[in-house]
């Protein structure tokens, strides 16, 4: 699997859905792929995982957390796109297999940008949740430059972080 590829998976599933307005509804995408999401306590360190197991494959993210938050709506896209890329099916230190259950954690290594499978999820996330076509509409409809407050408003119209919006927007060479 490669970047692109992952990216070309959420645009295909986008397509799927038919969603071509933000904000992206992730738990509608994960329902819609037979992925129940479960909320459960979990390690200070985890921020959500996928489980696949012989009755199906379910998303769990942090009990107590503003349910379905932007930080959740990130996991979740972030667990899908584990899922839709295969990657709970490969071996590897991501992968925890334990009586028939296979688990992929999304941690604190996951997050430094340094295992392939994770920087392919979070590919997967960003254009799952901010589409390049529709934050481009977006952006124009701002105008350019761009301002701190224009990156707020489209935060709040994807339903992203201002930080994951900021990296969307300079990956899209729009800042």
């Amino acid at each position: 699997m490669s970047i692109r590829a992952a990216r070309e998976h959420a645009e295909q599933l986008l397509g799927r859905f038919r969603i071509t307005k933000p904000a992206v509804d992730v738990v509608k995408v994960a329902k819609g792929l037979n992925l129940r999401i479960i909320e459960q306590y979990l390690g200070d360190d985890v921020s959500g995982l996928l489980v696949t197991a012989p009755s199906g494959s379910y998303i769990v993210v942090p009990k107590g957390d503003k349910r379905y938050g932007r930080r959740q709506r990130f996991t979740i896209a972030h667990e899908i796109g584990h899922y839709v890329l295969g990657h709970q099916f490969e071996a590897g230190e991501h992968v925890h297999v334990d009586k028939g259950y296979r688990t992929s954690m999304r941690n604190a290594r996951s997050s430094a940008g340094e295992d392939p499978k994770e920087i392919e999820a979070n590919q997967f996330a960003a254009n799952l949740l901010m589409p390049a076509s529709m934050v481009e509409n977006a952006a124009a409809e701002l105008g350019q430059p761009l301002y701190d407050h224009d990156v707020s408003e489209l935060a709040n119209r994807f339903e992203v972080s201002e930080q994951a919006m900021t990296i969307r927007l300079q990956a899209l060479g729009l800042l």
